[in-house]
């Protein structure tokens, strides 16, 4: 699936901000149920040590992207900059 095979109203959301349901967490990340054809990824580089998701809780993101390969959305937290950005910025200081 690309972003062309995306609904019209899945293409809008990219860069929105969205809501769901947490429905596992992972190391690598958790899974969210945002109600579209497919599940939304949080990737463990966007999520911080005090940050304590758990299974059910409602929460929002940011839609990122659709990854073809993961054959899920991209999700980012609002006010969160993944891992390797965090990285970049501290070499950059």
């Amino acid at each position: 699936m690309t972003n062309d095979q995306l609904s019209e109203y899945e293409q809008g959301l990219i860069g929105e901000i969205v809501y769901g349901k947490v429905e596992a967490v992972f190391r690598w990340g958790v899974i969210v149920d945002l109600g579209l054809s497919r599940v939304g990824l949080i990737d463990a580089l966007y999520v911080d040590d005090g940050d304590k998701y758990q299974i059910d809780d409602r929460i929002g993101c940011y839609l990122d992207c659709f990854d073809k390969q993961k054959d899920k959305f991209i999700l980012r937290p609002p006010n969160q900059v993944s891992l390797a950005e965090r990285l970049r910025r501290a070499k950059g200081q």
